[in-house]
């Protein structure tokens, strides 16, 4: 069994956290077999950190690996965002080489930034998203993987015909998705304006029957709220989804921003959950994410980079970000803890799994190196996520396997 003895950040519930001080951490064969408070006879074969602080793996709910290298690409609004600089970007992964080297640099960054479970979509190639999944096994990495779907109102160079998008990510899903235990694929249509009325029917058909996961984006930006009404002739875009079948437990809906009461309600009895991408709200000058409103139905939300649109892979700079881009709601920073680790497991349905330190869950952890000045007090918590920059990093694990170390 390898032991840590070192302070600890537990997640309870939203409004709670522990802090364990001086505990010893254990786990073996991929599991945490052990939590308690250092025993110096029984414990003397732990490694000493009690320098550094040990928290949950974190969730990233929303991100894209086809456009890591985009990042920074300036436009502040979405479409001409998309055209401009991240279709470009995505239509580079046609090369398996340039495929293979981003995939790598996008894993390596993640764990490097404590993020042990992603949400990721790939540009929309097989071979992409081929090259993707192999890089995550051989990485460690914990993933839900998806090849990004659209077969309408796209450029020539990315546009799939729809037989071969669905043909595609029913093969991808056939091979990867039971293939590792830290695994699964997602299908990933992108949004309603790039998909038509028959891809997103057949692949709600097909995920339902297998138990499969969907992710997709929804009410980002107004005038793709526009395009999308008009194409599909529905008084909402959440309406489009629900009348093709994609909403759902295993369903993840980006951004969500400009949502009716009945969208709210629509998301809720479905029981979708919500990624919210707040420094790519920010960015690209989305809007204001409804923090209030989607709590007040109970609806389960994670926090996420979106990447390129996000600037940083940190999940703690995202939550940092969620707080301030709320004009009147005030987010604990047990809130905001929730929505990086168990509440962000719960939105996938994993929460029996990671999600926070307890005996019989997955070792998914990151350790972060504590300056003089940080004390191991109640404000550590909110100096974690306010001044995540002036935390180092020093180990990241994924399932009891050290993937990131410096």
């Amino acid at each position: 069994m390898i032991k840590i003895r070192a302070n600890l950040i537990n997640p309870i519930s939203p409004e709670e956290v522990q802090l364990l001080k001086d505990y010893t951490l254990g786990y073996e064969n991929g599991i945490i077999k052990l939590l308690r408070p250092f025993d110096p006879d029984q414990d003397r074969d732990s490694e000493s950190a009690l320098d550094s602080v040990i928290i949950p793996g974190l969730i990233d709910l929303h991100t894209h690996l086809s456009q890591y290298w985009a990042r920074a690409s300036y436009q502040p609004s979405l479409l001409p965002w998309l055209n401009q600089h991240i279709f470009p970007a995505e239509a580079l992964s046609q090369d398996p080489v340039y495929a293979q080297d981003l995939a790598r640099a996008f894993f390596k960054a993640l764990f490097a930034s404590g993020t042990t479970t992603a949400v990721v979509y790939t540009a929309p190639f097989k071979h992409a998203c081929e090259i993707a999944m192999e890089t995550a096994l051989h990485l460690g990495a914990r993933a839900l993987i998806g090849m990004t779907m659209m077969d309408a109102n796209s450029p020539d160079y990315l546009i799939q015909k729809t037989a071969h998008a669905l043909e595609d990510s029913f093969d991808l899903f056939e091979r990867y998705n039971t293939k590792d235990s830290r695994l699964n694929y997602i299908f990933s249509p992108r949004f309603a304006l790039s998909c038509s009325a028959d891809l997103m029917k057949q692949t709600a058909n097909f995920a339902h029957q297998h138990d499969a996961y969907i992710q997709s984006h929804l009410s980002e930006n107004k005038d793709e709220i526009a395009q999308v009404k008009g194409i599909f002739g529905k008084p909402t875009y959440t309406q489009v989804y629900e009348n093709f079948g994609l909403l759902g437990s295993k369903t993840i809906l980006g951004h969500a921003i400009h949502l009716s009461e009945e969208e709210i309600s629509i998301l809720a009895s479905t029981d979708t959950a919500i990624a919210h991408c707040p420094e790519s709200n920010f960015f690209l000058k989305s809007g204001e994410f409804p923090f209030a409103a989607l709590l007040d139905k109970s609806l389960r939300i994670g926090l996420a980079s979106d990447v390129a649109a996000g600037n940083s892979l940190s999940m703690l700079q995202q939550a940092k970000l969620a707080s301030y881009r709320q004009s009147s709601l005030s987010l604990s920073p047990q809130r905001l803890f929730w929505h990086l680790t168990l509440g962000a497991a719960e939105a996938l349905g994993w929460h029996d799994r990671i999600g926070s330190l307890q005996i019989g869950k997955e070792a998914d952890l990151c350790k972060f190196k504590l300056n003089a000045h940080h004390a191991v007090d109640d404000q550590l918590l909110p100096k974690l996520i306010y001044l995540n920059d002036e935390f180092r990093i020093s180990k990241t694990i994924i399932k009891g396997n050290t993937v990131f170390q410096s």
